[in-house]
């Protein structure tokens, strides 16, 4: 999208998730900014060395998946009307806070975590940025 900047870090080893005597659990995760260039990692969680330079204005989506699945909520909608609002964070302020879902993915084959970010307090237009990166986020189908 004009004005975006993405990334995403591949398929990695877990820091999620409880590991098991099977196989080590996988990762994958992906961002969306708007307004900021992104200096983390993809894996960061949160991305302080990004938000310590969020603007006003500035939007960034943050999303990861990862194993195992626990199927204890509702499948994940990215709708950010349903978000929940975080003061925030751990680690860098955020003047506009941090809004949060969850729950595992298509098939109850992963679980998933996005994080919105804003640089400013979410005004209608911020809202409305946030929800076209949502909209720009393709979770995986189930195998």
């Amino acid at each position: 999208m004009p004005g975006w900047q993405t990334g995403a870090s591949g398929t990695v080893r877990s820091l999620y998730g409880a590991p098991g005597a099977g196989p080590a659990p996988k990762q994958s995760a992906a961002w969306i900014a708007k307004n900021v260039r992104y200096r983390d990692l993809a894996t960061a969680d949160p991305p302080n060395k990004t938000l310590a330079h969020l603007p006003r204005g500035g939007v960034i989506v943050w999303a990861i998946i990862f194993q195992p699945a626990t199927g204890r909520q509702q499948p994940i909608r990215l709708d950010f009307s349903r978000a929940k609002h975080f003061p925030c964070c751990e680690g860098e302020y955020v003047a506009g806070g941090e809004y949060e879902l969850a729950g595992p993915g298509p098939g109850r084959a992963y679980e998933t975590i996005v994080r919105i970010y804003f640089g400013s307090h979410p005004t209608c237009a911020l809202r409305a940025e946030a929800q076209r990166g949502l909209n720009q986020l393709r979770l995986p189908a189930s195998h």
